[in-house]
Parts: structure tokens; C-alpha cells; sequence
């Protein structure tokens, strides 16, 4: 597998063929995905194969999505440059979907289907018969694959037991062929071995650390059995110790009780004789009630009186009949003078009647004004009530 590094989101294609090999996220676990990429990016590199087409993307379809919604240019990638890397990578998701177990079989054989489907198109007959018969493993094929078909035939029939005699210049070139094939499986055998030792190391590990939390259990299960046991053993002590404690709770109690009750009647006492005096107050109060409502009722009676009394002699029309008439008076006299000629002293008489009249005039608006008839009010009646019922309760000096 070759790391690529960030590859512009732009330029890496899809194929629906490997879009299909699992079904979608759910929306939950989409959601997830994408709360994910943008708290601490992808941490897991998309997996691509270099085609003629351009990159296609093996295993991070969702991943690309995500980062495409988030806005993010670039995406780290891995290339995967044999088709065995190609294999594992279109079904990466296998080990990392929340599969159930039926469907992870399922998946398990389809990888199967697709990898023998590989083998078919990519191995000269003669290498697929044999692998298929199981007269080749699969590693052995693996290393067929990275090579084309011209070479796995002349290498087949250099190893075949069934050949014609060859050149020596061919077979030394078959041999060199063969050496660099050794080379790379060796290099391929040593990474696995690193790979087993480190699984070895891991496995040897967490058997140990199996065997601890066994032993830590059995000494928690003993600890267990011995409290149980010292809990059988004193169990008719502590039932005693308890009853007596509990004994002695419930006289504390009835002790309680009593002082409790004789606080209660005391109160209750208490609250009878307020009850007294509530009532007592109640019938004060019906009393004062009955009073105000005569005041009431006598203020309306008086306020009744008084305006059928004074109605008649506050009538303005009383003043505006005399009024008219004074009018009406001056208004024959102004007509009158219209018609006639007048001596240079008339006009004196008239200044001056006009200034008398005019001092009456304003002498009369002033009396009729102050003059206004007073209004019964009800609220101040009510004060008088009060000062009134404040007299009657005041207390007699001894």
C-alpha cells in the first residue's frame, strides 16, 4: 500500500459497482460520521486504485461525502498497487460496520467470489486450473498477479515438469525472473513475521492480563465466602443487638408522642378561646355594618331634600329672564338713538350708565359664581361616620 498523501477531492472518481458492495450508513451513524470528520478530520486514509479513468475510490465513499459537505478540498489517500491490496480494500468495511454475524459470513464469501473472479482474469488458465485443483496457494498466486500474462506463462513452463529444452540465455533469464520474485515474497514473509510477533506479543499480553483479573476474582469470590460466613456466624448477635436498639427507638418515640400531645391540646385550647374572640369581633362588626348602612341610607334621604329644595331657587333661568328683559331694554334704546340727533351731554349720561352697568354686570357674575350650591358627597359623609363610630367605641375615662 502506497500513502499518496492529500489528494484534491475533485479528482478522485467512483464506481457504483463498488458503491454497492455494502449498503448505506444509517443516518445515525452518517451523522456520527460527519461530527467526526469535522471535531478531528479523517483519521483513516480513503483507499484508491490508479486506473486509466484516473483515481477510483476502493474504501471511503462516506468519507469523501463528508468532507465534500464540510467544504474540504483535499482528503488523505493510499494507493493500492496489487490486487490483493485492491481485494482487502474494497472490503475494509467488513471489519469496521456494525454487522451482524450472518451478514459478516455473507460478506466473507462475496470477498471470496470476487477474489476467485480476480484470479480467473488475472492468472493464465494453466495458474488459475491449478489454483483452483489446490495444487497452488493463495500467497503463491498473489505473487502471479503482479505480473503480467506473457511472464506467468513463460514462468509456468519454466517450472513445468512437462517442457521442451530451452535456451540458456531464456533460462537464466527465468531464473533472474524467479529471484526477484523470492525477493519480494521474502520481503512479503518478513513483514508478516514482524506482524505474527507483534500478534504474539500482544496475545501473550492480554493472556496475562486474562490470568490476573482470574486470580483478582478468586480472591474477591474467598473474600466473599469468608464475610458471608462471619455474617452467619453473628447473625442471631446482631438480631438482638438490633431488637434492642429498636426497642429502645420506640420508647424515644412514645416518649415524643406524649410531649407532642400535651403541646397539641395546649394549642388547641389556645385556638378555641381565639375562636371566641373571632366571633365577638364577627358580631362587632354586624353591628357597625347595620350602622353604616343607616348613614347611607340618611345621607341619601338628605342629599334627596336638599336638591328638590334648592332646585327650584338655583335655577339660572331665575337670572337669565330678568336678564333678557335688561337686554331687550338696551336694545330699543341703542334702535332708539339711531333716530335722532343728541345733545353733547346725552353721550355723558350714557358713559356713565354704561360704566354702572357694567360694575353690576361684573358684581353679578361674581356673586353667582362664588354662590354655586354645595354638592351632598358620600365620602365625606362616610368620614363622618367614622369619626362618628370612633366616638360611640372610645372607651368611658374612669
Amino acid at each position: 500500500m502506497k500513502y499518496l498523501g492529500n489528494v484534491k477531492v475533485t479528482l478522485l472518481k467512483e464506481r457504483q459497482e463498488y458503491k454497492e458492495l455494502f449498503s448505506p450508513l444509517t443516518e445515525s451513524e452518517y451523522e456520527d460520521l460527519r461530527e467526526s470528520i469535522r471535531e478531528a478530520g479523517i483519521l483513516n486514509d480513503l483507499i484508491l486504485e490508479k486506473t486509466e479513468e484516473g483515481y477510483i475510490i476502493l474504501s471511503g465513499h462516506h468519507r469523501k461525502a463528508v468532507a465534500r459537505e464540510l467544504g474540504m478540498e483535499e482528503v488523505p489517500c493510499s494507493l493500492a498497487e496489487t490486487r490483493g491490496e485492491i481485494l482487502e480494500a474494497l472490503f475494509d468495511n467488513t471489519s469496521r460496520r456494525q454487522m451482524t454475524e450472518a451478514e459478516r459470513k455473507e460478506k466473507v464469501k462475496e470477498k471470496e467470489k470476487v477474489q476467485n473472479r480476480i484470479y480467473e482474469e488475472s492468472l493464465i488458465p494453466e495458474l488459475y486450473t491449478l489454483y483452483k485443483e489446490g495444487k497452488i496457494d493463495r500467497r503463491s498466486v498473489d505473487e502471479f498477479l503482479r505480473e503480467d500474462l506473457d511472464l506467468q506463462r513463460s514462468i509456468f513452463y519454466s517450472l513445468s515438469v512437462e517442457r521442451p529444452v530451452v535456451p540458456q540465455e531464456l533460462l537464466e533469464k527465468h531464473e533472474r525472473e524467479v529471484a526477484s520474485i523470492e525477493s519480494r515474497h521474502r520481503e512479503d514473509l518478513d513483514l508478516g513475521r514482524k506482524k505474527l510477533t507483534t500478534a504474539e506479543a500482544e496475545r501473550k499480553k492480554a493472556q496475562e492480563a486474562l490470568d490476573q483479573n482470574g486470580k483478582e476474582l478468586e480472591e474477591i469470590r474467598k473474600r466473599a465466602k469468608d464475610t458471608l460466613a462471619k455474617y452467619e456466624k453473628s447473625k442471631e448477635q446482631i438480631t438482638k443487638e438490633v431488637k434492642r436498639e429498636v426497642e429502645k427507638e420506640l420508647k424515644d418515640l412514645e416518649k415524643e408522642r406524649e410531649t407532642r400531645e400535651a403541646a397539641m391540646k395546649v394549642k388547641q385550647d389556645e385556638i378555641a378561646g381565639l375562636n371566641g374572640e373571632i366571633e365577638t369581633l364577627k358580631n362587632r362588626i354586624y353591628g357597625y355594618d347595620s350602622q353604616v348602612a343607616l348613614w347611607r341610607h340618611e345621607i341619601a334621604r338628605v342629599s334627596e331634600t336638599y336638591e328638590n329644595s334648592i332646585a327650584y331657587y338655583s335655577n339660572p333661568a331665575l337670572i337669565e329672564i330678568q336678564l333678557q328683559v335688561i337686554s331687550e331694554f338696551v336694545e330699543s334704546l341703542v334702535r332708539f338713538s339711531g333716530c335722532h340727533k343728541w345733545d353733547a351731554n346725552a353721550f355723558k349720561t350714557v358713559e356713565k350708565y354704561r360704566k354702572s352697568i357694567g360694575d353690576l354686570m361684573e358684581k353679578l357674575a361674581g356673586k353667582v359664581r362664588d354662590q354655586q350650591k354645595e354638592a351632598v358627597s358620600v365620602q365625606e359623609s362616610e368620614k363622618a361616620i367614622a369619626a362618628q363610630t370612633e366616638v360611640q367605641v372610645m372607651p368611658k375615662a374612669s
